[in-house]
């Protein structure tokens, strides 16, 4: 992510702002402040690179790969440091000091990698009034370098986020179904795909991507749609599965059916609410539904034999139904 967790330029400016000239930013508090810390240096030597590690490593995914970790050690985060130190990923840098992770925090020198994020003038401002709050403890929540980022920034913050969030579930539902049959972990596999291909679908189809920050809103729809497949397995392990009656299942899809057919026929109307959403993008969203609902009552018929299949399309299918009447209200102008 570059600018934010990827490697530093050569020789760049410090601090590495821009979008006003230097004097003015010279008056300004957060300047000084960065002026402050510029030659801070570590108490202690920097971290060796581990025996054998080649000359690139990403800082950024190794940062939130050893957060997700359920109990990283110093040693997980030396190797982060090491990487973060060798690329000059002043976004790891500034996290890993002002969070203390594997070490006492420094607030300095976590500033003074702040300060060396190549920003616009706004976001290294807040970045670093949001630092002085956590080193004075008025803020005592962990220091994220996206906390602060700009507006075209967020996508990408988002998107790194969700792709570690992806690593965190598949690793979860792995580790469950560790011990089952291959039947049933090829069950579970199949559903997992079509979970995420219609999560794309809705994300591509689905998800107004005008606006100012489109892609942040398009990732949180994704994650909302596998977590909610992680946590459908999860909770039918614990004994929670969907039990729904074949008759109530006719009623949800009759109504389901119903409000696609409105909404293919009539809409949108001249005070639409859908931006960039097509009626030819939400048929192909429901055909990638449609498939994901199969996948989960074939993956449940073979690991939860006794659910009856009707348990599993009603559950589907109540969820589709709402999505379809929300696109179906914001087509019709209400």
């Amino acid at each position: 992510m570059a600018g934010l967790l990827a490697g530093a330029a050569q020789a760049a400016p410090y601090p590495n702002v821009y979008g006003a000239p230097p004097e003015v930013l010279r008056a300004t508090d957060w300047y000084r402040h960065c002026l402050r810390v510029k030659n801070e240096r570590p108490a202690r030597p920097l971290p060796e690179a581990r025996p054998g590690a080649g000359k690139h490593c990403n800082a950024g995914a190794l940062y939130h790969e050893t957060l997700d970790l359920p109990e990283a050690s110093k040693a997980d985060w030396q190797v982060v440091h090491a990487c973060a130190a060798r690329t000059q990923a002043h976004g790891v840098l500034m996290m890993l000091y002002a969070n203390g992770a594997g070490m006492t925090p420094q607030f300095d020198l976590a500033l003074k990698h702040a300060c060396s994020i190549q920003s616009p003038v706004d976001e290294m401002k807040s970045r670093v009034q949001h630092l002085r709050r956590r080193a004075s403890g008025e803020d005592r929540a962990p220091i994220d370098v996206c906390d602060d980022a700009a507006a075209d920034m967020r996508g990408q913050c988002a998107a790194m986020r969700e792709r570690q969030r992806d690593k965190s579930r598949a690793a979860q539902l792995a580790a469950l179904a560790r011990g089952w049959n291959a039947k049933e972990q090829l069950g579970l596999e199949m559903a997992s795909k079509a979970a995420h291909y219609f999560a794309q679908h809705r994300v591509d189809y689905e998800t107004d991507a005008s606006g100012n920050a489109p892609r942040s809103l398009q990732l949180d729809v994704q994650a909302a749609e596998l977590d909610q497949f992680a946590l459908d397995v999860l909770d039918a392990e614990a004994g929670k599965a969907p039990r729904f009656s074949e008759a109530e299942f006719t009623s949800l899809e009759e109504k389901m059916n119903a409000t696609y057919r409105q909404f293919m026929l009539n809409r949108p109307a001249g005070t639409s609410y859908l931006g960039t959403i097509r009626k030819t993008g939400v048929e192909k969203a429901q055909r990638a539904w449609l498939a994901y609902r199969d996948a989960m009552e074939l993956y449940g018929s073979i690991r939860h034999p006794q659910v009856p299949g009707s348990g599993w399309r009603a559950l589907l299918t109540a969820r589709r139904l709402k999505q379809l009447t929300e696109l179906d209200n914001a087509a019709a102008g209400r």
